[in-house]
């Protein structure tokens, strides 16, 4: 029966894994006062992003709680143009509150609105522009942000801006679900600026955009009107 022999090579030779871990020893022994630094400098981190993850989960959910008290405070408020301004208050305390947080964001959007709805223009204007400079990120809010400043520049007979902001509405890629009505924005602006031949242009773009057979009607109509 045929035995495995070792060689006397293989017997004088060190063993190639005591070697590696007497190695890897000597290293961290020579190295032991760096490698705890280090390793307590990874831990450090670690924690940090975990606790500063876990405070601003805290944060979003506590300014989310105050939006929605603020929002339904809001319904409670009259309709008449000076109580609708009044909706400011409550949604401006998220905002100063948490400042940094989604729910501010969507505090800031509805205090335009709280003004556009009062007929308090500029005030209105200044409230959307203000989200669009904290806004991280183009999404349908900031469509809508951009169709309510075409409205306030539209209401101040500043054709021009308006179109401007209609037209990022239109080009942004948030904004395909919203087309109908923003090429109808585009038609009503040009209509307003006696240009009929770019208003009828644009009325038959929002038609063939548009689902709504009612405002299908209208548009509808608006091109007979144009010729």
């Amino acid at each position: 029966m045929a035995t495995n022999k070792v060689s006397k090579q293989e017997i004088t030779e060190p063993d190639k894994l005591q070697v590696l871990l007497g190695e890897i020893r000597d290293y961290v022994l020579t190295h032991k006062r760096n490698l705890a630094v280090v390793t307590a400098m990874v831990l450090v981190v670690i924690v940090s992003l975990g606790g500063w993850s876990y405070y601003r989960q805290t944060e979003e959910t506590k300014a989310m709680n105050l939006y929605n008290k603020a929002v339904m405070d809001t319904f409670r408020i009259g309709k008449a143009p000076q109580d609708r301004a009044a909706a400011v208050k409550p949604l401006q305390e998220v905002i100063e509150k948490y400042s940094a947080t989604e729910a501010a964001l969507l505090a800031q959007y509805r205090i335009g609105n709280a003004y556009l709805n009062a007929g308090q223009i500029d005030a209105a204007r200044k409230a959307f522009q203000v989200y669009l400079r904290d806004k991280s990120e183009e999404n349908e809010l900031t469509i809508l942000v951009y169709n309510a400043l075409g409205y306030c520049y539209e209401a101040e007979n500043d054709y021009k801006n308006a179109l401007a902001q209609y037209e990022k509405a239109l080009n942004a890629k948030a904004g395909k679900p919203f087309a109908g009505d923003i090429l109808a924005n585009l038609a009503r602006t040009y209509e307003a600026m006696k240009d009929n031949k770019k208003a009828s242009e644009y009325y038959q773009k929002a038609l063939d955009k548009t689902q709504d057979p009612a405002i299908k009607l209208i548009i509808g109509r608006k091109i007979a009107i144009l010729g």
